[in-house]
Order: C-alpha cells, then sequence, then structure tokens
C-alpha cells in the first residue's frame, strides 16, 4: 500500500526555550557532500567522488523583533542549540495512518543578522543566518543523522559513516 508524509508545521526552540509563532521560516541547512571530480586515461566518463561534507549553513525569519532571541544569537562567540519540532504525518488510503514526531537539533554560530527593513503598512521580518557545527535528526525516537564538525563525527541511521576512516587515520 501507498503511503504520503507530509509535515504542515513545525515550532522552534532556542537554548530551550518555545518560539511559538516567533519564527515566519524555518530553514534547515541542505546537507551537502563535497565532490571531487574524477576522471582517467581510458575512461569514456568522468566521476564525482564524495570528499568530506560542505559547511552547512541556515536561516531563520523571524516574523518581530524578539530582544530575548537578539540577545541570544547576536554573540559571534557563543554557540546557540536550535531546535524545530515537526508533527510527521503519515496518509494511506484510509486517511491519516500515524503522527509521529521528527525533531532536528542543530549546534550553531551566527554569522548574519538583519536589523530590520521597514516600509509603510508592511509588517517588519528579520533574517538570521547560522552556521551548524552540529545536526542530529531523530524521527519516532530513532536517529536518522547526527554529524559533528568538530568532532568528526558522522552518522546515518545510528551506523558510524566515519569508522573506516577513523582507524586508517588513528583518530
Amino acid at each position: 500500500m501507498s503511503v504520503i508524509n507530509a509535515i504542515y508545521n513545525a515550532n522552534v526552540y532556542v537554548n530551550g526555550v518555545s518560539q511559538l509563532g516567533h519564527a515566519a521560516e524555518f530553514k534547515l541547512p541542505e546537507f551537502e557532500i563535497k565532490q571531487d571530480d574524477y576522471t582517467g586515461l581510458g575512461m569514456f566518463a568522468g566521476v564525482k567522488l564524495p570528499s568530506g561534507v560542505e559547511a552547512p549553513e541556515g536561516e531563520i525569519t523571524w516574523n518581530a523583533f524578539y530582544p530575548d532571541v537578539a540577545r541570544i544569537i547576536n554573540h559571534p562567540f557563543k554557540a546557540v542549540q536550535l531546535m524545530v519540532r515537526g508533527n510527521l504525518q503519515t496518509f494511506d488510503a484510509t486517511g491519516l495512518a500515524k503522527e509521529v514526531p521528527i525533531v532536528t537539533t542543530v549546534s550553531a554560530w551566527f554569522s548574519k543578522n538583519a536589523l530590520g527593513g521597514y516600509k509603510p503598512h508592511e509588517k517588519a521580518e528579520f533574517s538570521s543566518t547560522y552556521q551548524a557545527v552540529e545536526i542530529r535528526q531523530v524521527v519516532d525516537g530513532r536517529e536518522t543523522l547526527y554529524f559533528n564538525a568538530l568532532k568528526n563525527e558522522y552518522r546515518v541511521d545510528g551506523v558510524d559513516v566515519l569508522s573506516q576512516f577513523h582507524k586508517n587515520i588513528g583518530a
């Protein structure tokens, strides 16, 4: 039986404090694998080989100015714990089959915070760009992704993707 998954809403937390209704949009980083072009004599086509992970970057658009959040995210030397909690719904031929939590936690340093743009008769929005140094995504209590750039850790579905690499380099 075919199923369809959907997430229609979420809540954002900054250092464990709910920001319910404060964020207009929360863009998690794109988890992008670096690719190195490889060609060799006798090869008809080149290939791209995985060589690492690009520095993950995300963005939050705040629907107003929140001084308590600004005090936290404007500090360039302190990591901020971000969390977005969503409701993952699964639909099948009978309707809504189940709902489970999808929770993504990010340790981040903010690199850009808009001070606002103002227009007559329009609500001001404020965007914040962050660099993620740690990402953990859990669906229904099961870790699907864990990445920590500073500890050189990378797990997919609980499996250490870098275990052989660590052995080979003596780490």
